[in-house]
């Protein structure tokens, strides 16, 4: 699915949202500005500790945080929501959970957090156990998500109100980064707000995606009269790969080529002069002879792999071959599930 790119506009410029790596480097920015998040009067235990359940299931949290004006604990869970919330949130809080509720691992707690507290936060083990018993699970995300085109409800959202049943309170902070330009450096942006289990029903809703399209006219009533045929042509050759391809137009400026609503596998965007052609593809099996295409990175907003541009009709066959095996890829990956 494509979506509208996220913006931060200010005074110094354009800031983009930016894709983390992996999960350590957005542990590394909450660890960075845990005081920020969390509020002046914390400490942050950037420790993983293991727990265990009274059966011995065993968990490691990404972090502790104890809040001193509220007498609570905060067990943290970082996230990324292009992983499969199902395999990884709800197995690692569960165990949180049933961990939490063995008295051994409340002891060894105690103990930790006795030896880890700076001296000026030093306090007795029964007062930290009722730090431990008011405690908050936190899941930090890079993005909420959304309730899909189909009617599917929001995946974290249905996680987050399944934990809640075990009457364990369950907050999500979505912690987000906006860059300039396509590499991170010291100029750079957060972005972060916590919601409660009901707070996230109604944001969840908010950030749900809307397919909106313009007439193809609107598409092409600022291209030359050469683009337009090749944008024709093209378009025309590829819904002509096969009887469940749509081509549709969205707002944002872009066209794109889908299966279905959230299954795209090619989009043009149009800069000055040529077209600029985004496809999914499978790096495995992808071929390209002539070597027109670059690698481009997925983020949570564009989904796209290769990219490579087309200027004149002589470039549309060639084109389609290239085209044809992101169709092919996209129908593959929908057999799969």
């Amino acid at each position: 699915m494509v979506e509208e790119e996220s913006i931060i506009v200010t005074k110094d410029g354009k800031y983009h949202l930016y894709n983390y790596k992996d999960e350590e480097e957005l542990e590394m920015m909450i660890v960075e500005h845990s005081l920020d998040i969390f509020g002046e009067n914390t400490h942050y235990f950037n420790i993983q500790k293991r727990i265990h359940s009274k059966a011995g299931f065993g968990t490691e949290p990404d972090g502790y945080v104890i809040d001193f004006d509220k007498n609570k604990l905060y067990i943290l869970e970082v996230e990324l929501i292009r992983h499969d919330l199902k395999e990884h949130i709800m197995p690692q809080i569960t165990t949180f959970i049933m961990a939490l509720r063995n008295e051994k691992t409340c002891d060894e707690l105690v103990e930790m957090f006795q030896k880890e507290l700076p001296s000026v936060k030093k306090m007795d083990g029964k007062k930290i156990r009722s730090i431990i018993s008011n405690r908050e699970i936190i899941i930090l995300i890079d993005n909420i998500g959304d309730q899909n085109l189909s009617g599917e409800p929001n995946k974290l959202f249905e996680v987050v109100n399944i934990l809640s049943e075990h009457k364990e309170k369950v907050k999500v902070i979505p912690f987000q980064t906006f860059i300039k330009g396509d590499v991170f450096s010291q100029d750079h942006i957060h972005s972060f707000k916590s919601f409660t289990k009901e707070e996230l029903e109604k944001e969840s809703k908010k950030w749900t995606f809307k397919w909106s399209t313009v007439p193809v006219e609107k598409r092409l009533e600022k291209l030359d009269d050469n683009l337009k045929e090749i944008f024709i042509e093209l378009g025309g050759k590829i819904c002509s790969l096969a009887d469940n391809i749509k081509e549709e137009h969205p707002k944002s400026g872009y066209t794109t080529y889908q299966i279905s609503k959230l299954k795209n596998f090619c989009a043009i965007k149009f800069p000055k002069g040529y077209l600029e052609v985004h496809i999914k593809v499978n790096k495995n099996k992808f071929t390209d002879p002539k070597k027109i295409t670059k690698d481009t990175p997925r983020t949570t907003n564009w989904t796209f792999d290769k990219v490579f541009t087309i200027k004149s009709k002589a470039d549309i066959n060639y084109a389609i071959s290239l085209i044809e095996q992101a169709y092919q890829c996209v129908c593959e990956s929908k057999n799969e599930k």
